[in-house]
């Protein structure tokens, strides 16, 4: 299953693998293991998770692997009774919530037919009640939702649930994953604003996670925080309203032409001027002239003198080595181009 509230895919996949250490995602793979183990169950226990197969019809759709998926479900509930104290926070019912939208995501990665979903979870609310003493008093959450709609629903209430731990680790200005953490911050925003318009009124299936997200990111002290941590400020939405008492969406910021053109991603700016030498060196040359000059560059600068004045001194002689280092492979890159490009001519 994906790690992530929002799918990305490729380059991106890999780089934010850093959510995987969130608390929320980390007691996510605690279960997932639980799911992946042989199943080695007493009599007793085998006659009680029978009950999956005598609910579920085996000859729907994936219907063979909704038995096995709550037979493994049964097993945790009567075997693994210290699951839930697996996840880190320990606040109120936060490990039961967390696990009912896990059960549900992998219940709607097999079948959105709601009236197998239905028999799906008969089985569990049976299995949390009976063991409900050692269960903590947990029962497993049947969302009554159709796929598309319960995704929503559980980016919004995933990013509300993991924004705190995120903010940790952007303070942290040695923290090399904080652009990482700064664009989710960004794509979550922007989620929000495409969904939030195609719920107008508060018998819609996500209205309380989307007023959650609203009464939570409209703050000004909020913003402020992410606009200074991440090099953000306040941009229109190509989706949904922008009212100023609403989250907004962000951009980095700079000049808002460069940006059109280039995007605001510096990995990505630098890939267009290494492939841009093929065409021209002189010209190349001149952008990364420009580059150095733009906010980020100064940004880096800025950061470099702070953790100086601030006696950081072994991590700012890796700072160093790494802008070393990079600087050496982005001379290596265009010198090889600018090789290629003329041996093409």
């Amino acid at each position: 299953m994906s790690y992530l509230s929002l799918l990305y895919s490729g380059v991106d996949e890999e780089k934010y693998s850093i959510l995987k250490k969130l608390s929320l995602y980390d007691f996510y793979e605690e279960l997932n293991k639980e799911l992946v183990k042989e199943l080695k169950t007493s009599p007793d226990l085998q006659t009680k998770c029978q009950y999956c197969q005598a609910k579920i019809a085996s000859q729907a759709e994936n219907g063979e692997k909704l038995i096995n998926l709550c037979k493994q479900i049964c097993n945790i509930i009567f075997n693994v009774h210290d699951i839930l104290d697996k996840c880190n926070d320990k606040t109120g019912n936060k490990a039961c919530n967390y696990m009912g939208y896990w059960l549900y995501y992998n219940v709607m990665s097999l079948t959105n037919n709601q009236s197998l979903v239905l028999n799906f979870y008969d089985p569990i609310f049976m299995y949390t009640t009976v063991n409900k003493s050692k269960f903590n008093n947990c029962f497993l959450k049947n969302f009554n939702l159709d796929k598309n709609k319960f995704y929503i629903k559980k980016i919004l209430y995933e990013f509300n649930e993991i924004y705190d731990e995120i903010k940790n680790k952007i303070s942290d200005e040695i923290n090399l994953n904080i652009q990482s953490y700064c664009k989710h911050i960004k794509e979550n925003f922007r989620f929000y604003n495409e969904v939030k318009d195609k719920c107008s009124n508060t018998s819609c299936e996500y209205d309380t996670e989307l007023q959650a997200f609203k009464n939570k990111f409209n703050k000004t002290d909020v913003l402020e925080f992410i606009y200074e941590k991440c090099k953000y400020q306040k941009t229109s939405c190509k989706q949904g309203s922008n009212a100023e008492d609403d989250v907004p969406c962000l951009r980095k910021k700079g000049n808002p032409f460069l940006f059109l053109i280039f995007g605001d991603d510096p990995e990505h700016i630098i890939n267009i001027l290494l492939n841009f030498s093929l065409i021209s060196a002189p010209i190349l040359a001149l952008f990364v002239i420009l580059f150095k000059f733009t906010p980020l560059g100064k940004s880096l600068n800025k950061i470099k003198q702070e953790r100086k004045k601030n006696g950081h001194k072994k991590k700012e002689e890796n700072i160093q080595d790494y802008m070393k280092n990079y600087a050496a492979y982005l001379d290596s890159e265009m010198k090889n181009r600018v090789h290629l490009g003329y041996h093409a001519i």
